[in-house]
């Protein structure tokens, strides 16, 4: 399905709204896939991968929330209902599981319940890591805000960007921003670069680095040496150029495209 129009007051939107990580990257990525996702709000096709993800990030909050003090089984029971929240809500959208992504040779319903066991197993490892890790605890911000799921809204040299910082870890009077992923692979500097600024220009607390908390070993990355300022607001700049002056140039190549959510409404499509 390739036959849309553009909104002109969801384009005015896009273009004067807050920009964001996840922004920066779609738009690095391919900007007419920005234009079709953010703009157009073309049909996104789904995949298990995300109830997985969001199941996961959930259960670390909660537990997180409750002064780590939640068992293995009660934590998963927190991934069990957002996995099946989300899952559903992503089926009643998009009920024939055949046209959800597969991952490798998992396909529609078998993938839901393949990542349903993975998000569990990623669960425990959660819990099992900080249970020998009492050396890695919260961060409190100067306000009296653990630093789980902190928001942001910092000002770029004129660029608004807004977000969520997963986690600001307090290593031996050291912060750490810490992101956790579901998936195989982890991050960037740039991503890890903007929460380390957010947290020193919203709270006046100088991080020294961030790390990726992957589900899939149960540990940390080695930490990441932060992107600096300079380097954020130059990219955070470039892309908010680009979408004000509607430069949405299409950018296919088969390694993006096969994975492209929104590729159903592509022409350019390859692969």
């Amino acid at each position: 399905m390739t036959d849309w129009t553009v909104d002109p007051e969801q384009l005015k939107k896009v273009k004067e709204g807050p920009r964001s990580v996840s922004q920066v990257k779609d738009y690095e990525r391919c900007p007419y896939l920005y234009l079709l996702a953010r703009v157009v709000k073309a049909w996104e096709r789904p995949a298990a991968w995300l109830p997985q993800g969001l199941g996961v990030h959930e259960a670390a909050e909660a537990h997180e929330r409750s002064g780590r003090s939640l068992s293995v089984a009660q934590a998963q029971d927190v991934f069990r209902e957002s996995y099946a929240t989300h899952t559903n809500r992503l089926a009643e959208e998009t009920p024939n599981l055949n046209y959800w992504f597969a991952s490798g040779p998992y396909a529609g319903r078998i993938d839901i319940e393949r990542r349903y066991e993975l998000g569990l197993d990623q669960v425990a490892r959660y819990v099992d890591y900080y249970e020998t890790r009492p050396d890695e605890v919260i961060w409190v911000t100067p306000e009296g805000e653990p630093a789980i799921e902190l928001g942001f809204n910092i000002d770029l040299d004129g660029v608004q960007m807004r977000g969520f910082i997963d986690q600001v870890i307090s290593v031996d009077d050291a912060l750490v921003v810490r992101d956790i992923k579901s998936g195989n692979k982890p991050g960037d500097a740039f991503q890890l670069g903007v929460y380390g600024v957010a947290v020193e220009q919203e709270h006046g607390a100088a991080v020294t680095s961030g790390d990726y908390w992957m589900g899939r070993t149960g540990k940390p990355t080695k930490p990441y040496e932060l992107m600096g300022r300079s380097g954020i607001v130059e990219k955070v700049h470039a892309m908010d150029e680009g979408v004000k002056a509607e430069r949405f140039e299409p950018d296919p190549e088969p390694s993006k495209c096969r994975f492209c959510p929104v590729a159903e409404a592509c022409k350019y499509r390859m692969g």
